[in-house]
Formats: structure tokens, sequence, C-alpha cells
């Protein structure tokens, strides 16, 4: 935090407004760095121009003269000049070379005229006219300046045209002069800014949407880990120390927004039904924080250890502690409340469930978000159209399984069909595998991720990083190793090992989630690894209603009745594009941009947001400074944000109130269509002889 005297200098920021060429130098390096680019500035002949020198080191997968690279990299340049909103620069000349070479690649020159800008020629044109000129005066000067450009554009055609276009060309002419000022403007006069509400109507009540502080880069990164809980064997191991646990992983604090499972409530309650209940000391919360957690779900079979004092107790440590939470509340309406944030102009909605029914919230008691197919559908359907993206958490499944149940896939895949966009579960302990139903990502566990509940302090865990812009999704699988209760991001050998544990199950699932890859929701296409592409077989579309089914529920440990058989889904087939490590358009980090090879002589910074890309592709095993995730990339830059896509086709609804963590016995279930029993019958041998595919607890 930096304090003002009276004695402080100008900030770069105001030194680079002002035209100052070594802090124009450092404004764009602050972003050019990242991507392994370094400028230069200095003034151009010209006033008001400046000459901007590009070095990088030349790479084998990057053509640097081609079209793609030259016009991102512009954009890149001249939207981060616009945004500087300097009232002096008008324009730049950019030159690219390699880091010690003479040589030089491309050049190129724009105008950049950045609202500041604008408004110092307007001041300027003002001054030049009469005094005594009124407002009316000068809107007429500026019209009839306008149309003697008009005048001599339709010349200079007449002149290079035949006489049929030249006649045709007149005409046009001569309807547009004597057109009334009124029909000339008329599209300028009827085009309106929309803003969106600041409330969301949901099931049950009106929720207000929450402004998350971001980096405004466009890109909203969202970051989600595992099992959290800081309890006794976590403190007995720690201590004291609320900088331990997160001490290596900065990269939640890079996120815009990070989300875990907290399954321990904060309270020092001792009255608890539990046999081994959970608790945390209300003091850990400072845990969270320096961890760069903003989010937390709810909605698990641990936050009720200590009943309504515990969870009473834990709601009111994190809105202390300025962590926002979803999945349990002190009556139905707040366990219900989905939680929707807006990051950088991205809308998010959060839904978390759990299918106990006595520790279900109702009318006058607290609890968590009671799990039933109905009520899923309608909280999801509800706002639906209301929010960019629909993230839903389910705690399920069976501890310590290494595959999810039918029940499980069933109702991740009737939730996608309501139109959530990603499904992230957890529970099992371990890592589980990952799958796209629909063009929509499925994660049915991260495993335990800081959990205190077992005395293990060494295992395997993931992350899942999301990064959303318009209507794409990136996501990636981040391969993390636990050591101490302090998770860090895996490199090498061991990210492989730990990603190969995803993978071995994920292969069993029809369509394997292999990431990095970009969703485009407006398309509904998946961009690969491989850079291949491809489209679902089911179009996105509106979503039928799910049938009614009576208000069930399985506590855990009970057995639930068996779910009826859904009918066959067609399996999405994929297409994807190449990736490659240059600027690209605001889109998915590290995968190529769209192919715009028009030339870039005057962009208009206004109407697009240049690119900001990594310099090469993001593998699981890369330090934190060379994740293209820190550089918020995207592909296919389009600024228009078209209604939110909702399944067409959906699977029959399943009993989500059926408690998917227990399994029927295979003699008296017979396995729906994607079942995975047979799979897991014939990788059983091979799992219990692979070493790779162990987990640590």
């Amino acid at each position: 935090m930096s304090y003002a005297t009276e004695s402080a200098q100008p900030s770069v920021l105001e030194l680079a407004r002002s035209g100052n060429p070594k802090a124009i130098a450092y404004w764009l390096n602050v972003f050019l760095l990242p991507h392994n680019l370094f400028a230069q500035a200095e003034p151009a002949a010209q006033p008001g121009c400046f000459k901007i020198l590009i070095e990088f080191h030349p790479s084998p997968d990057v053509d640097a003269r081609s079209p793609e690279f030259q016009h991102n990299l512009m954009r890149f340049v001249c939207h981060h000049m616009w945004k500087l909103n300097s009232d002096v620069i008008d324009g730049i000349q950019v030159v690219t070379r390699f880091i010690g070479k003479p040589q030089m690649l491309w050049r190129k020159t724009v105008r950049v005229v950045s609202p500041a800008r604008r408004a110092k020629l307007a001041a300027k044109l003002a001054e030049s006219a009469p005094q005594s000129a009124a407002p009316a005066e000068i809107k007429t000067r500026i019209q009839q300046v306008t149309r003697q450009k008009v005048q001599f554009r339709a010349l200079r055609s007449l002149l290079l045209t035949g006489t049929t276009a030249a006649a045709f060309i007149i005409g046009c002419w001569l309807g547009y002069s004597d057109a009334p000022n009124e029909q000339k403007t008329a599209t300028a006069a009827n085009s309106t800014l929309t803003t969106r509400p600041d409330t969301i109507k949901t099931v049950l009540e009106p929720v207000q949407v929450n402004k998350v502080q971001a980096d405004m880069d466009g890109t909203a990164t969202i970051l989600f880990g595992g099992d959290v809980a800081l309890t006794k064997n976590y403190t007995e191991l720690v201590k004291d120390d609320p900088k331990w646990a997160f001490a290596e992983l900065e990269e939640s604090r890079l996120a815009d927004l990070s989300i875990v499972n907290l399954e321990a409530p904060f309270t020092t309650a001792t009255d608890s039904k539990q046999a081994e209940p959970f608790k945390v000391d209300p003091a850990q919360v400072e845990v969270l924080k320096n961890g760069g957690i903003d989010v937390v779900n709810l909605a698990n079979n641990r936050i009720m250890d200590y009943g309504s004092t515990g969870l009473d107790d834990t709601l009111k440590t994190l809105e202390q502690a300025g962590i926002r939470h979803f999945g349990a509340g002190r009556d139905e309406k707040e366990a219900r409340r989905p939680e929707i944030l807006e990051v950088d102009g991205q809308r998010v909605a959060y839904l978390g469930y759990y299918g106990s029914e006595t520790q279900a919230a109702t009318a006058n008691q607290p609890g968590i978000n009671r799990k039933h197919n109905d009520r899923i559908a309608a909280d999801i359907q509800a706002i639906r159209d209301q929010v960019d993206w629909v993230i839903v958490n389910f705690h399920w499944g069976e501890e310590i399984s290494k595959y999810p149940s039918d029940a499980q896939m069933e109702l991740a895949h009737f939730s996608i069909d309501q139109g959530a966009d990603l499904v992230i579960g957890h529970h099992s302990s371990i890592l589980q595998g990952a799958e796209l139903y629909q063009g929509r990502p499925i994660v049915y566990s991260l495993g335990n991720f800081i959990f205190g509940g077992k005395p293990e302090s060494t295992y395997d865990s993931a992350m899942l990083r999301v990064a959303l812009k318009d209507r794409q999704m990136k996501v990636e699988l981040l391969p993390v190793e636990v050591n101490g209760f302090q998770p860090r991001i895996a490199h090498g050998d061991r990210a492989a090992e730990i990603l190969h544990q995803i993978e071995s199950v994920s292969d069993s699932f029809p369509q394997a989630l292999k990431t990095p890859l970009v969703i485009d929701a407006r398309t509904n296409t998946v961009t690969k690894p491989d850079g291949t592409q491809t489209e679902s077989q089911t179009p996105i579309s509106e979503p039928s209603k799910p049938e009614s089914q009576p208000e069930q529920s399985v506590p855990e440990g009970e057995a639930p009745p068996a779910a009826e058989s859904p009918t066959e889904e067609a399996t999405p087939s994929v297409e994807f594009a190449p990736t490659a490590p240059v600027p690209t358009e605001q889109s998915a980090p590290a995968i190529e941009p769209s192919p715009d090879s028009s030339p870039v002589e005057s962009p208009n910074p206004e109407q697009s947001a240049p690119t900001e890309a990594p310099s090469s592709e993001s593998q699981p095993g890369s330090p934190p400074s060379q994740q293209p995730w820190n550089n918020n990339s995207f592909i296919n830059q389009n600024n228009g944000s078209p209604a939110p896509m909702v399944p067409q086709q959906t699977s029959p609804s399943p009993q989500a109130t059926q408690d998917p963590h227990t399994h029927l016995d295979d003699a008296t279930r017979s396995p729906s269509t994607n079942s995975l029993e047979p799979i897991k019958r014939r990788y059983a041998e091979a799992d219990r002889s692979d070493s790779q595919t162990a987990f640590n607890f």
C-alpha cells in the first residue's frame, strides 16, 4: 500500500500519459514481459507519435513474420496504449526484431486515439471556432465537413469505375445529400448502452450480484481445489502458522477467484452428536485468507458436525473474513441461495448440494442445501438466462472410491442437461476421473487438498483452473503434490504421474476430459490439446423440464433405491484447433488466435480489445511465471454476449436425492448405458499392481 505525501513524485502512469518515453516503455513491458517480449520507446519525428521497438527471442513454433502474429501483436500494443488514455499520444510506429539481431522483422504505423486524446482534439476544434459560434453552428459545420468528405469519396469512386457503376454511385450520392440530418443519424441516435440489473431472480428470492475486484483484463480466472479441513492432525503438525499451508501455492493468490470445499466448521462449540466430529478454531480462517481463498462450498457431510451453533459460527467467521460461501445457511432460503459473482464482466453463479435429509435446511432450521433433481433443475433454469456461467458443486460418492458411481454420472449429466456449464465434485478423498458431456466438463473429485481429518499429511491432489471470456471457457487440470499439508503444483515426472492417475480413470468415460482445452459455448465446439476441434452432436438449446418426482433423500451410509437406466445419449465428437504460442485476441490462454490476416493499418481500440497471450503453451509442470493462465488470453474475440445456451436433449431425471456415494450390489443393479462397472472390473487387476495409481492418505 502506498501513501501520498506532499512531496510525492509523479507515478509511472502519469509520466507515461504525459509522453515520457521511458514510462511508456515501462507501461508496455508490464504486459509484454509475461509473453517474453520487451519494448523500448522513443519519440518519433512527428509530434505526438512514438516509435516502439519490440524485441523477442526466435521460436520454432512461431512465425514472427506471419500476418497473424503481426495483427495480434499490433492489436495488443494498441489496446494498452489506448488504455493508457494519454491526451498527447496520437500514433505509434511498432518495429520488431529478434534480440541481439540488428535486422528489422517488420514495421507498422498506426494511429491511437484514446478518449482523452479525442476530448483534447475536440477542445482544440472548439477553440479555433469563432467565440460567438453557438453549439448548433458548430454541429452544422461538422456536418458540412462530413458531407464534403462523402462527396470527395463519391467523386473518386466515379473516376475509378465505369459508367454503369458511376450512375449507381451518383444516385446514392444525391440521395444522401438530399436526406434530412435526422435520417442520416438515425442509427446512431437509436443505439443505447444496455446494462444488466444488479439482482438475479432465483427460485426463492432475488439475489444480489457481487462484483469482485479483478485485474480487468477481460478474462475471469477461477481456481478450484478439493477438500479442506484444518482440524486436529493439521494443527498438531503446522501449529499456529497461518501462512504455512499456502506458502508454496502462489497460483491461488494470482487467480481472480479461488474456491475450495470447506469440510469442517469454524466453531468453539462442544456439543456434537457425531462420534468423531470435525471442528476448527475460528482463528484458523486466516489460513484461507493468506491463501487467497475467496469462496467456499459448505454443502458437505461435516459442516453440521456441531449442529446449528457450529454452522452459525462458521457463517459469521467467514463473513467477518470476507470469504463468500454457498451450499448451507441459517434457513432453506439462505442454504439454497446461489453465490453470484461478477468477475471481469463475467457473471458466474455457484450452486452447492449434498444429499442428506437429516442435515437439510428447512424454513426454520439451518442446514445444507439438499440434493434433489427437481430442486437442481429449478435452481439452474431460474438463473440460466440471467448469468453467463453456472457452476454446480456436488458432495457425493463413496469415500476412497477411485471411480464415480453410475448415480454420480447420471446426476452430473442431468445437471448439464438443465443448463450447468461445469460440474465439480468432492468427498471421495482421492482423485477420480474427469469427462466431457455435451461439450461441458465434469470433474468427479479433486481429492483431499489440505485435509487434517486424516493423519496422512503427504498425498496427491489436483486443482482445476478455469478461464472465462465472453462465452468461452478454458479448463486445465493442475497436478498438486501435498507434503506436510502444504500443497504445491507438481512438475516433471511427479506431474506426469499425478495426471496419469486421473487419466487412467478418465479413459473409461465415453469422452475423457483431456486438458488444457477450450470450450466455445456459442457454437458448442471444443478445442483440444492436439489442436483438433469438434462440435457436440446434440445442439445446445432449452432443456426439457424434469419429470416431477417425490421428495426423497437417503442419508449417508444407507443404500439408495436403484435409479432408472438413462436412455443412450449421443457422444459428442470433438474437433480442435492447433495451438500457437503467439499473442492472440483476448482468448483462451495458449490457444491459437482466430485466423484474421487483415492488415492492421489503423485499428480501433474501442471496438476490439487486443490480445494478451502467452509466449508458449502451458504445461502442467511449468513454473507459475510461465503459465499462460497468468496472461489471460482467449481465442475468437467476440464482444457479443449471446444468451446462454442450454442443452436441448436431456437424460432422464436421475434420483438426485439418491446418495450416490453408496454403491448397490452388482447382482441387484442393472448397469446404465454409460455404466463404468465392466470397465472397473477390467482394470481392477491392473490397478492392484500399478504403483503409479496408488494414492496416499
